[in-house]
């Protein structure tokens, strides 16, 4: 099945100012030049190595480190060393306790001095835009969702439905399913697997009218290195327990995911509790009295909820992919949905919008309670 580009979805992710920034502040001419890896991705599983090399136009002491995607040092592979000419280290995987790094993509900083001179490589300080990558297909038979990078990038997918708004001339629609977290992946041809379910694991998306996915790159700094095979530690849960400071430059949130750190950059699950329904586990749907509203708790869980009630946010409410009113300011978690009047099942989306980029998101399953259900005390 063919996936078509979400165009309110990609507007979300394209919401971008151009940033102008620079990969290195030095002297002239420079002297650290022809820095390079010989790998992009180290698979920490099978003790793999990756060898960083540089060349230095001009004798001093430099130091080199490997630091992950908030800035903050793993390892330092250097530390005012003296150079000149052709140098190379090796880097394992491990941070500066011999502990394997979880899965992530880590960057480097390589600092050069000589009396007053000094020289600098850092190209993860330079801030990259978001870009657009359009969907290749996606398989129903092996759950494959496939796309092409034509470079290292932090990637963001989330698949949903949308209809074209007559009056905006936009495309709206709910995003149900995040199937990439902002995570890094290599260039070439990449195949995602996602089972085609939403959040709630109840709805397979593809089937549904108007499906359409969204997918967003950003560029890794360059001679980024992608770690993979640690099945003990996952990165949200290792950043509460690293020290020290990042070393990057702060910058403020002034476009989308711009500027964030993974707890603010991740979007978390979200739980949409009816308070007025009745839980049927036999069609996994909530009933609710005919002509009644449907008012419901929400709550947002993960690592990374408690840096996400800190954002400001909206409210975007979707019945059967229908927008129901515009975005609305969280002011309360209790939220009320007006059901069309039918006795057929409906599809209630919800989508807890930071102003900063993550969406929480959701779906649950409402049937009206029919008069002759009521009548006898039961639901279908």
């Amino acid at each position: 099945m063919k996936a078509r580009s979400l165009a309110i979805l990609a507007a979300l992710f394209l919401a971008l100012s151009v940033f102008a920034g620079t990969a290195s502040r030095s002297v002239s001419p420079r002297v650290i030049q022809a820095v390079s890896v010989d790998r992009n991705t180290l698979n920490v599983a099978a003790h793999e190595s990756v060898v960083i090399a540089a060349t230095f136009a001009a004798p001093g002491e430099a130091s080199i480190l490997v630091l992950d995607r908030d800035g903050y040092p793993v390892r330092t592979l250097a530390k005012n060393q003296p150079v000149q000419g052709s140098a190379s280290y090796g880097w394992d995987g491990r941070d500066d306790g011999g502990t394997v790094v979880p899965d992530e993509a880590y960057s480097l900083r390589i600092d050069w001095r000589n009396g007053q001179r000094s020289d600098e490589y850092f190209p993860a300080d330079a801030p990259s835009p978001m870009t657009r990558i359009e969907p290749r297909s996606y398989n129903r038979r092996t759950a494959t969702l496939a796309y092409e990078l034509p470079q290292p990038s932090r990637i963001h997918i989330q698949a949903g439905t949308a209809t074209l708004d007559s009056k905006t001339g936009q495309s709206v629609g709910p995003v149900m399913k995040t199937v990439v977290n902002r995570e890094p992946r290599s260039r070439g041809l990449i195949a995602e697997h996602w089972s085609g379910f939403d959040e709630s694991g109840a709805i397979f998306v593809p089937d549904l009218r108007d499906f359409v996915v969204a997918i967003a790159a950003t560029p890794l700094p360059e001679n980024a290195i992608i770690t993979f095979g640690n099945a003990k530690t996952r990165f949200v849960d290792y950043v509460g327990e690293r020290r020290g400071a990042s070393l990057f430059t702060h910058h403020d949130h002034a476009g989308h995911h711009f500027g964030l750190t993974t707890l603010d950059d991740v979007s978390p699950s979200l739980r949409i509790e009816p308070l007025n329904g009745k839980w049927s586990a036999t069609d996994r749907t909530w009933i609710v009295a005919s002509g009644e509203r449907l008012r419901v708790r929400l709550a947002v869980e993960g690592p990374s909820a408690a840096a996400f009630l800190r954002h400001p946010a909206t409210i975007e409410r979707f019945v059967d992919g229908r927008r129901i009113g515009g975005e609305v300011p969280m002011t309360s978690k209790v939220i009320e949905i007006p059901l069309t009047r039918s006795p057929e099942t409906q599809r209630v989306s919800i989508n807890w919008n930071s102003k900063w980029g993550p969406v929480a998101a959701n779906t649950i399953r409402v049937r009206q309670q029919t008069a002759t259900a009521a009548n006898s005390g039961t639901s279908r």
